[in-house]
């Protein structure tokens, strides 16, 4: 994959009061470096993500509260949402 970055000033987001610069060339990078092994147009992200949980669930010590795993999967289940409509291709 070759990725550019127009010199376009950075994005910012504010939430609850605070700016927030948007970073484009980590993720930039973070998208060539996941593009390395698997597929990363459509839902691949959020299929990977689900997987991991699925993974966590299946195979946690079942000493393990589920209050301590709650927290971890809901960060996965909104890191693979946010993932899967980080980009699209531009047509």
């Amino acid at each position: 994959m070759t990725a550019e970055i127009s010199d376009l000033e950075a994005p910012v987001i504010k939430i609850n009061g605070i700016c927030y610069n948007v970073n484009l060339n980590d993720i930039k990078d973070f998208i060539v470096q996941c593009e390395s092994f698997m597929d990363v147009d459509g839902g691949e992200f959020e299929i990977m993500s689900q997987t991991i949980a699925d993974n966590l669930i299946d195979n946690i010590n079942p000493d393990l509260p589920i209050k301590q795993l709650k927290p971890q999967l809901k960060f996965l289940r909104e890191v693979g949402f946010l993932l899967k409509n980080l980009i699209s291709v531009n047509e």
